[in-house]
Order: structure tokens, then sequence, then C-alpha cells
């Protein structure tokens, strides 16, 4: 009997050592989420407090080893990561040995791919841009299939089609417009030059291959002709210098503009760590930075940042664990760099649970720190030149394959070219208005009446214009010189031809020939000749004297580049005035330097 008291006494003590070991392994953890929101942002900051059945009262303040998603881990009672993206946030906790994972699923953050593609309906659209010849104004026109929500800038409106007037558009300078229908974004811009019009629709982002899908359209509001893009669609894959052709039967006009905003490159990232308690971390981004998630869920706000700065910040967290530290940088466009560094030097590190990445599995982890975009790697080479369009295309050729540089000029041609660079908002009806009697089925009727009003070029005492006739090298002297918006730029240019022209005096236009002459805008010999018709070419050389125009070489070549591939005119090769002729049907361009 003594020896069953034995035996049973034994077993229990067995059974209950067995039982205490056995429950210290299976004891089930469980966890809290609690989800609050990042100030300014859509971002979420998830918090996650475990626990177990075994929890009671005085066992509040229990400590439990947790990795956050990136593979950093705490001690403690809870642990916090903010969340800037959609996806399932795996948290590991440790109790002892006994370890279990949780995944917190993140949706509303933005809108997945799946997500866009199953609830957005598909839209129908057609867009234009339109002139409103009374206002003397630009505007955007866009169609839906049916009845929607249409938000543009200057409101919203449930229509389906809206009317949306451009202000303020400058030459050669993109306008930015935006359209949102039924909660879908659409992107164009619209650039200027001159008479010469241009629409860019802007397709979604495709990640799949980093590129955008663009769509060109050609306008010139000045006559009834349709203006053919070439190419009608390209493929923006960064952002740089573009290049477009417009074109009709009887004239073509190059667009040449700086695209901005076109991001897919994703930022530069570089860590180091100094006296093994502190990182520093610089990025760089050709677009600008916007955030930093940090090893351990941190959101770093980066505010202000142009293209093309570093960024540096120093991360202080105290660090006690050998292994990765993973940094997430991200950019305005929502390109990311997932950069890691491997800290090994750390004596006090523990033996046990050493911080690793992949304690939850590399399912969780490949999607939630993955790079987005192109790698980005800050260049010691040149950069490419981009070229500023400072003054738009002015004058057309006589013929698709000459230009005339010898031939005179007409008083028409010379009134359309002064509207020209003078930007003047065109008006159909404008010869409505006027009094001459000889212009009314002319090509050039609007000029005459717009530019004439500007007192660019005057008519006669007998209410005629005569448009065809030609323009005189006297006569041109007086127009430089009665435009006003050409005084300061005469002024500017300093006196310093003394020839004595002997053929000048007591002439009506005697003054304004000595101002003109005198500046060499119109070269000529010991006379000035000046009841001679003035030349295309002696046009074109003056205007760009006018204007300041010397390209320096690299600027000359970009321009000569722009010619050879959009034109031909077999008589200017070897020509005097060949860099103005080729400047006044391209336009001029400036080498921009930062």
């Amino acid at each position: 009997m003594k020896k069953i008291t034995i035996i049973t006494i034994t077993l229990i003590i067995i059974f209950s050592i067995f039982n205490i070991s056995y429950g210290a392994v299976s004891r089930n953890i469980k966890a809290k989420f609690t989800v609050s929101d990042v100030s300014g942002t859509k971002f979420k900051e998830i918090t996650i407090t475990p626990y177990d059945d075994y929890d009671d009262d005085d066992d509040e303040d229990k400590s439990y080893r947790i990795y956050l998603p990136s593979g950093y881990f705490v001690d403690g009672t809870s642990a916090s990561f903010v969340a800037d993206r959609n996806g399932k946030y795996p948290f590991t906790v440790y109790d002892g040995s006994y370890k279990k994972t949780f995944v917190y699923n993140v949706k509303n953050v933005e809108e997945s791919e799946e997500d866009s593609k199953d609830d957005k309906e598909d839209i129908s659209i057609s867009y234009s841009l339109m002139y409103d010849y009374e206002k003397k104004q630009v505007l955007f026109n866009i169609k839906s299939d049916k009845l929607r929500t249409i938000i543009t800038p200057g409101g919203t409106s449930t229509t389906n089609e809206v009317n949306y007037y451009i202000k303020d558009l400058k030459n050669n300078i993109p306008f930015d417009l935006t359209i949102t229908i039924d909660d879908q974004p659409y992107d164009f811009k619209i650039i200027k030059s001159g008479e010469f019009y241009l629409l860019i629709y802007i397709s979604p982002v495709n990640y799949n291959d980093y590129s955008t899908v663009v769509e060109y359209h050609g306008y010139n509001f000045t006559n009834n002709e349709y203006y053919t893009a070439n190419p009608p669609k390209d493929i923006y894959d960064d952002n740089g210098n573009y290049q477009v052709l417009v074109k009709s039967n009887s004239s073509q006009h190059i667009f040449n503009f700086s695209i901005t905003g076109i991001d897919y490159r994703r930022p530069y990232v570089d860590i180091e760590l100094f006296n093994n308690d502190t990182f520093y971390l610089e990025a760089e981004d050709d677009f600008g930075l916007d955030y930093i998630i940090t090893f351990d869920g941190k959101y770093v706000p980066i505010k202000n940042t142009p293209a093309k700065e570093t960024f540096t910040y120093n991360h202080s967290t105290v660090l006690k664990y050998n292994g990765e530290y993973t940094f997430v940088a991200v950019d305005k466009k929502g390109n990311r760099t997932v950069e890691t560094i491997q800290v090994k030097s750390l004596r006090s590190a523990p033996r046990n649970h050493k911080f690793d990445p992949e304690v939850h599995g590399k399912d969780y982890n490949e999607d939630l720190f993955k790079n987005i975009g192109l790698k980005y790697q800050p260049s010691k080479d040149e950069e490419p030149k981009i070229f500023d369009n400072i003054l738009p295309a002015y004058m057309n050729g006589k013929s698709p394959d000459k230009f005339g540089p010898d031939l005179p000029i007409s008083r028409a041609e010379m009134i359309t070219i002064f509207c020209r660079l003078n930007n003047l908002p065109y008006d159909n009806s404008a010869h409505l208005k006027t009094k001459f009697t000889d212009i009314h089925d002319h090509w050039a009727r609007d000029y005459i009446a717009m530019g004439s009003s500007k007192k660019y070029v005057s008519g006669y005492k007998d209410n005629t214009f005569k448009p065809d006739n030609n323009v005189t090298r006297a006569e041109f002297c007086q127009m430089l010189t009665k435009i006003s918006a050409y005084k300061s730029l005469l002024n500017a240019i300093p006196a310093s031809n003394n020839i004595n022209y002997t053929d000048i005096n007591e002439h009506w236009a005697e003054k304004e020939i000595i101002k003109i002459g005198g500046r060499n805008l119109i070269e000529s010999d010991n006379n000035f000749y000046p009841d001679k018709p003035i030349t295309r070419g002696e046009v074109v050389h003056a205007i760009n004297m006018l204007y300041g125009f010397s390209p320096s070489y690299i600027e000359l070549g970009y321009t000569n580049t722009l010619y050879n591939k959009n034109f031909d005119f077999q008589d200017i090769y070897a020509h005097k005035y060949y860099t103005d002729i080729i400047i006044s049907v391209v336009g001029m361009y400036r080498e921009k330097i930062d």
C-alpha cells in the first residue's frame, strides 16, 4: 500500500511538472488592435496590444517581444506602426519560446488596382480646345456619354458637357488641367505658342512598364484648317524635352516643350550608422520627397523639398539589436525606395530572437516592402540640356520648299508678324470693325484690323490699307520706331553705326532711318536706299537684333537641329541671314541653366 502511494505521488508530481511545461508552450496569445489617423494624411497608425487567457488584473503590464511589420522588434506591452499603403501588416508576438503572428489588413489608405478596376465604370468622353472669339479666350470643351458629376477648377456640376475657359494662358508655358468625372481624374496640358495651340491628354500611369501614353491635338484658330500632330501619340517615361509638329496644308509649327511632373524614378537613399546609435539618412529625388517610414514604424513628413535637393535625417532611436534596419523613402508621386542597413557591431545585442526581417515569413513582407519606380541615381555626368522657347516662330515660308529670303515683304505680311510677335488675342470679327475698304476678302484681314488698331502699321487717308503693297526700307524703320512695345528694346541697343547715309537728307523718314540704321538693325553701304523694298531676310535679321537674339553655339546647334528635322527650304543655304531665317520659322530657344 505504501508502495502504491509513493508511485501515485510520483506520477502526480510528474504530470504536474508536465502540465506546467505544456501550459507555457500552449498559452493562447491574443491581441487587440487599435487604429488612429495620422494627422494631415490618409495614413493609419496601427497599435497592437497582446494578451493571453492567463492574464489577470495583476498582470496588466506584462511585457511581450513584438516584431513590427518591418522586422524590428520591441519589448513592451504594445507596439505601433504607421501604414502608408494598403496591405496586410503582420505583427509577431513572442511570449517566452512561444510565438504567434497577427495580421491587420489595411484597406482604406489608397485605392487598390483591383478595386479601381472592379468599381470604376467605363466612361466615354470626347474633348477639344475651342476659341470664344467674342471673349478672345481659349476654352476647353469636354463631353461625357451621359449625365455625370464633372469637376473642373471652376466648380462642380452634374452634366454631360462642360466648357472651361482657360485664363492667363502664357506663351510656351504648359498649363496643367485636371478634370474629374465621377471621381475619375483626366489630366491634360495646354500649350500656346503664338497663334498655335497644343492639347495633350496624359493617360494614367502604367507601373508595369513605367510609362504614360499621351495624345496630341493641334489647333490654330486664325483659320479653319485642320492641324494634324506628328507624332499623334507619344510615350513619356520621364521628365524632359519633347517635340511635336502640328501641320496643315498651308503651314506648320514646332512645339518644343519641357515636361515636369512625369516621374517614375524612385528616390535615391543612402544610410550610415554613427557611433553605433544614430542613423544618418540621406535621400534625393528628381521630383521631390514626401515622407519616410522608419524601421520602428514612425511617419516622418518631408515638407517643401524641391527636386534634386538632398534631404538629410537623423534617426536617434536607441539601437539594442543586431540585424537589418529597414527605412522606406517615398516621393511626391508615390514612388518608394526600401533601403536596409545591416548592424552587426552591437556588443550588448541579445543572443535569442535577434532582429530578423523575415520573422513573419516572406509572404507578408514582399508587398509592403518593395521598391516602386525605376532606380534613380544621382548622376555625375552632365545633365541633358533643357531649352526654353522664349519666342515662338513668327514667319512662314513663301511655299513649303522656299522661304524667299530675297523677296520683298508685303504690308499684310508685316502687320501679321507684328501681331504674332506681340501675342495679340485673335479676333475673327476684327475686320468688321475697321474702316478699310480693301481688306474684307484678304487672308490677313483680321490681322490688319487688329494690328492697325494698335498702330503697328497705319492705313491711308482714302480708307485703304493696300495690303499687298511692298514695305520699303524707310517704312520698316518707321514701323519699328512707332510701336510702343519696341521703344525700350531700341533704347537698350547702343548706336554703333556712324555712317552718314548720302541718300536720306530731307527724306520723310530721315530720323527713323538714323535710329534704326545707326543700331545696325538694317545693313547698308553709304547709301541706305530708303525707298527700295525691304527683303524678308532683312526683316527677320532686324527683328532678331531688336529682341537681342544672339544664340550661343549650343543654342544655334539646337535650333538648327529643329529646323533640319521639320523644314527644308531650298533657297536659304549659305544665305547671309540663314541663322535669322531658321530662328524665325522655328522660334528662339535659350539654354536653361539652373
